[in-house]
């Protein structure tokens, strides 16, 4: 039991990934050896700067001959929810084991910052101290410094990705003589880009086009289904767009409600019929390897039926004032229920399913 603990955060892991180190690490000595391996793995880590940073604060409260220990605790690669219920783990199991009534906590002033509520929750915060590496000011050690930076593969893809992607839209732009397109195009794909990773998409895109790859390297059929399906998505979604051109084109405007309805009505059976060909696709490899399919043929149902609810709210609002608007609501809700309900009934018989 202490006093206070020097508390060392380490959100995305590094120490584990390159020095192969597990936390939490406890002690002087052992987070001694684990920066000493960490600085072999990799000299230039901010990590390793921030552990001995710890060590001397821990170093100069022992001098003042405060009961004090040194803790260092790591999250994870996916750095986000994952990483942060490691540390919480980490952080219960040391209020466990040294009974610490309040922490310094060291970072390197960077992302480690976002779980000081996770501290703070179980701990009282003496203070916070940010350790930040001193840099020659010449241009050389700034150019080094970015080049060091952008090889760092999340740094990499957070700042390459959206620089890329407004290089290549406008580069077409260009080849179509329509700068103003290219514009247009720029805003809409950043915000599109803005969108997937403020709701963290990014990893439901990268586990989409890895199950296409495992597909295509197995030989499966949902590879075309897939390939079909994403082809789907994306003309609907171009679909919808011109579609919403086309009705700001008129001599009244409408309003951002019925322009929601009119992008809904054009996109929504194209991003159905994506759905649905990836669930067939699903059923065929399930047929080829004698497993189950009841799952996906329920899918299939409550999909359809999705997309008449979506389809029917989307015509009452561009309908709505006329004759018989309600109709267009009701009629389709009524066979978006139905739907939904045969699609639980092959659930009740599953068993085995195929789910890969």
């Amino acid at each position: 039991m202490v006093e206070k603990i020097v508390l060392v955060i380490d959100r995305d892991n590094d120490l584990g990934f390159k020095a192969g180190v597990v936390s939490p690490i406890i002690g002087r000595q052992s987070n001694l050896i684990s920066a000493i391996k960490l600085a072999e793995a990799d000299p230039e880590d901010s990590d390793l700067n921030t552990i001995f940073g710890a060590i001397k604060i821990y170093d100069e409260l022992k001098a003042k001959g405060e009961d004090v220990e040194i803790v260092t605790v790591c999250g994870d690669q996916k750095v986000g929810v994952v990483s942060d219920e490691k540390i919480a783990e980490q952080l219960d199991y040391i209020k466990d084991k040294l009974n610490a009534k309040s922490v310094i906590v060291v970072t390197d002033g960077s992302e480690d910052e976002f779980v000081l509520p996770l501290v703070a929750s179980r701990f009282k915060i003496d203070g916070v101290r940010r350790i930040i590496v001193k840099q020659s000011k010449t241009i050389e050690s700034t150019y080094y410094l970015l080049k060091r930076m952008l090889e760092d593969p999340k740094i990499a893809k957070s700042t390459l990705t959206p620089l890329g992607i407004i290089l290549l839209v406008y580069a077409v732009s260009l080849f179509m003589r329509s700068p103003e397109f290219g514009v247009g195009s720029i805003a809409f794909v950043l915000g599109l880009y803005f969108i997937v990773k403020a709701y963290g998409l990014e990893d439901t895109l990268e586990n989409y086009f890895s199950t296409l790859k495992r597909s295509l390297l197995e030989g499966r059929f949902s590879f075309v289904a897939y390939v079909i399906a994403l082809l789907s998505f994306i003309i609907g979604i171009l679909q919808g767009i011109y579609s919403v051109w086309i009705a700001t084109l008129g001599e009244t405007v409408p309003g951002i409600v019925t322009l929601i309805a009119i992008f809904i009505n054009s996109t929504i059976w194209w991003l159905v019929a994506g759905g649905i060909f990836v669930s067939v696709g699903k059923i065929f490899d399930c047929i080829v390897e004698h497993k189950s399919f009841r799952k996906f043929i329920s899918i299939i149902f409550l999909l359809t039926s999705a997309g008449l609810v979506l389809w029917g709210f989307s015509e009452f609002f561009i309908s709505f004032g006329k004759e018989g608007s309600y109709l267009k609501l009701v009629h389709p809700l009524i066979g978006a229920i139905i739907l939904g309900i045969l699609g639980l009934i092959p659930l009740r018989y599953e068993s085995g399913s195929c789910s890969r």
